[in-house]
């Protein structure tokens, strides 16, 4: 996903030098229909977007808009206890194993758009349709806690593990539109609201990673190091259609 994400910024930023409008902002999203009948989350983030027109002189633009949200963190504190054993079953030593477990539910979406804007001069009203992706995941990070960092991976970092618990690409489309507000001769506030319609996923809400028992399954280790893959944690996802709707504020500019 990361690298998905790396090249989708660069080749946005290498579009946006060309860009005849683009725009920034935060975005907040609401989970709609059976979406919102599973998690009372809401989705906080950011959204850029660049456009082109479709003809010179015509307000017809074609445009690509991207959007993170984050709708749900949490972290929890978790001491483990091991003991080390020798052949004969006879215990050498006990081990505390003092972690944090920081987990994350976030949406990612990449959608193009066709825009109409009538061109007024203070306050320019504008309606649109997207088409897109979105990418639904959980993420998960084991911090070590221990005064020396003993059971962390690297010697400049707290963190034993990163892992993406669940994840999820949804067909997103939708229609919205909004209102550019004249500030300067080419910069305006953008206000905008989009509805999506979303294909069913698989998902976890913030309730869910709250209650998630973290337990050491391993069964070799030593005073060095603690393998996050022995780490286990277990909970059912949910699943439902994805609808959204994300309102968004920022600054827009033309060229």
């Amino acid at each position: 996903m990361k690298k998905h994400l790396l090249i989708t910024l660069f080749s946005f930023t290498s579009l946006f030098t060309f860009a005849q409008m683009g725009s920034i902002g935060f975005s907040l999203g609401l989970p709609q229909g059976d979406f919102k009948e599973n998690t009372d989350a809401t989705g906080f983030g950011g959204d850029l977007s660049i456009a082109f027109p479709f003809q010179k002189g015509t307000p017809v633009y074609l445009g690509l808009d991207i959007n993170y949200m984050i709708y749900g963190r949490n972290a929890q504190n978790h001491d483990l206890f091991a003991t080390i054993n020798d052949q004969n079953g006879n215990e050498l030593a006990r081990l505390d194993i003092p972690l944090r477990v920081v987990n994350t539910n976030s949406i990612f979406g990449t959608h193009a758009f066709v825009r109409g804007v009538i061109p007024l001069e203070m306050i320019q009203p504008y309606g649109e349709a997207l088409f897109g992706f979105r990418y639904i995941s959980t993420n998960t990070k084991i911090l070590d806690r221990s005064d020396d960092r003993r059971w962390a991976t690297e010697d400049d970092s707290d963190v034993i593990s990163r892992e993406t618990v669940l994840d999820d690409w949804i067909l997103s489309y939708g229609f919205g539109g909004g209102f550019l507000i004249k500030i300067a001769p080419k910069a305006f506030i953008d206000l905008r609201v989009n509805y999506f319609k979303g294909q069913r996923a698989e998902y976890y809400d913030g309730s869910d990673t709250e209650s998630w028992d973290v337990t050491f399954s391993g069964t070799n280790f030593d005073e060095a190091t603690v393998s996050g893959d022995d780490l286990t944690f277990d909970t059912s996802a949910r699943e439902s259609t994805t609808d959204l709707l994300v309102i968004k504020f920022g600054v827009a500019f033309k060229i």
